[in-house]
């Protein structure tokens, strides 16, 4: 038996002349191809004992930040089912936001010849590791912010920051708090970003006292409840708050509630991404809504149209948001 040799599914279709899709149909007998393209490929797998190690089926990883969130957890299944669709594997990485697990679980899809990887990441390291991969990668949510060479996919956050937070002030809150989490990623700079703009279009001040810092991306019920608990008890006067997702506005919507605290003739409250989270509390979580079929959507179409080419394609979408008023403003 001739050695297994490293060679991936993009090495297949470089050596064939055919997309990684086609190579993909290929191997696993979907049809859709002619008898010469059949022949040049199976050829080339022949000669390179070339094995996906999964019956020929090729695999999509999934790099995620954090799955006990709702929203992503959401997206990944949604993700999962569309790539099932297509016949293809999936392996979902959780990674806590950990850079070293980050590159990790990048490092595995590597050792496994995946076919593409969709991120929800999109750190400097990550993007570096994928301008050196030999497999296409679909960033979204936090993306790079250099443009070239890269699938970028994400809402627009600094729109609905700025909108959350003019629905608090056209509601008539003038001391709102900001609810997020003090890290580089884009999603977070730009959704502050947005508040802050609209608190200076209307023509009020930033206040460092209300931009509040929940330090980490586990437990993010409890630690939004204690913080924003704790700011009651200082006495720093507010009434709006703009909690940078639906599970940090529903812990804030508790500490409220246990302080006596009314909502919403006493403080307004909007969250972020729309989750079950806004029906299950009492009052109704208003929210900004980021709709998950969307984003799935103009995904899979961008993976399998990188999948067709042999060159980096660079494309950035912008997808729209909207807000969800319900009973908290």
């Amino acid at each position: 038996m001739k050695p297994k040799k490293e060679i991936s599914i993009r090495d297949i279709a470089a050596r064939s002349g055919y997309s990684t899709a086609t190579v993909s149909r290929v191997l696993n007998r979907q049809g859709g191809y002619s008898d010469a393209a059949r022949k040049k490929i199976l050829d080339i797998v022949e000669e390179y004992n070339y094995s996906t190690g999964s019956a020929g089926v090729p695999t999509v990883g999934i790099l995620v930040p954090d799955l006990t969130n709702e929203w992503f957890a959401d997206v990944t299944r949604r993700l999962e089912q569309q790539l099932y669709a297509h016949n293809y594997h999936c392996c979902i990485c959780s990674t806590g936001e950990d850079p070293s697990r980050e590159k990790f679980c990048f490092e595995g899809f590597v050792s496994q010849k995946a076919a593409a990887v969709i991120s929800f990441l999109g750190s400097d390291e990550l993007a570096a590791l994928s301008r050196s991969s030999s497999f296409p990668v679909v960033f979204i949510d936090q993306v790079p912010e250099e443009e070239k060479g890269f699938l970028r996919l994400e809402f627009d956050n600094y729109l609905g920051g700025y909108m959350a937070t003019e629905l608090l002030i056209r509601k008539g809150c003038r001391r709102i708090v900001y609810i997020g989490w003090h890290q580089p990623a884009s999603v977070s700079r730009f959704r502050q970003k947005g508040y802050s703009d609209a608190l200076k279009d209307y023509g009020l001040s930033t206040d460092p006292e209300l931009i509040l810092d929940i330090g980490g991306s586990d437990q993010q019920f409890e630690r939004t409840k204690n913080l924003v608990y704790y700011t009651i008890r200082r006495k720093v006067a507010f009434d709006g708050i703009f909690a940078s997702n639906d599970l940090r506005a529903s812990g804030a919507l508790e500490a409220l509630k246990q302080s006596g605290i009314e909502v919403p003739s006493q403080v307004k409250i909007i969250g972020y991404d729309d989750t079950t989270a806004c029906c299950q509390c009492y009052p109704a979580l208003s929210t900004v809504r980021q709709d998950p079929d969307i984003l799935v959507k103009n995904t899979i179409e961008l993976l399998f149209r990188q999948l067709e080419q042999h060159s980096r394609l660079t494309e950035h979408r912008v997808l729209p948001v909207s807000i969800v008023e319900r009973m908290t403003t």
